[in-house]
Parts: structure tokens; sequence; C-alpha cells
């Protein structure tokens, strides 16, 4: 899933990296579109490391309480 949602701005990056004159662009003052870009790239894949690591975090613990209390209701 982590592939998935990084998959698209990374292959804009990529694009804006061929061509020098489109990435080169200027957004809002210095900022140009290549570098703007960037950060949504950063962005996007530092939003989805926390929500992938959130839910695989969660994942384990409700896997953990499920292991534990099994044992004990099995036992009595």
């Amino acid at each position: 899933m982590l592939v998935t949602i990084n998959a698209l701005p990374l292959a804009v990056g990529v694009l804006l990296s061929c061509s020098t004159t489109l990435g080169a662009t200027p957004v809002y003052g210095r900022l140009t579109l290549g570098l703007g870009w960037a950060f949504v790239q950063l962005a996007v894949l530092v939003g989805g490391t926390c929500w992938y690591e959130h839910r695989a975090a969660s994942s384990c613990a409700s896997a953990s309480a499920t292991t534990i209390a099994s044992p004990a209701a099995g036992g009595a």
C-alpha cells in the first residue's frame, strides 16, 4: 500500500526531472514547479510512512492482545 501511495508522486517527479524547462517554471516568487513538487512528494512520503507505521502498530497491538487472551480462555 505504501508503494502505491508514493508511485504517482514519484512518477510525476521523474517526468519533471526529465524536462528542465517544466521543472524551472516559477510558481510563487522563487518557488519553482520542480521544487514545489519535491515538497509535495516529501509530504506524501512522510505522511504515508506515519500512517503505515500507525496502522502496523495498531494491528500488532490487537494481535498480541488476542494471543495473550487466548490461552487463558482455553485453559479455563
